[in-house]
């Protein structure tokens, strides 16, 4: 493949990283909607430690990179979540 081609297929796999970005904030309201309804904190430590903790394992040589960008996500949901008003 040459650069090109190489760039065309990094836009295709980063349309579908927005793609489900969007769904999984979508999702993250829903939560939101449900932890408002139930009096339940937006922070939930030990879930937030148990999904790193498996993405690390399954991410071999990437898990650092991993777990920056899970934890980047976490981050962004709890702060959809805090602007939905739990």
């Amino acid at each position: 493949m040459d650069l090109n081609e190489l760039r065309n297929e990094i836009n295709a796999i980063d349309d579908e990283i927005l793609t489900l970005f969007l769904r999984r904030m979508e999702v993250a309201g829903q939560v939101a909607d449900y932890k408002r309804a139930n009096g339940l904190p937006i922070y939930q430590p030990d879930r937030e430690q148990a999904i790193l903790e498996s993405v690390a394992a399954r991410a071999g040589t990437l898990s650092g990179h991993a777990r920056v960008l899970f934890s980047t996500l976490m981050d962004l949901s709890k702060k959809y979540q805090a602007e939905k008003g739990v």
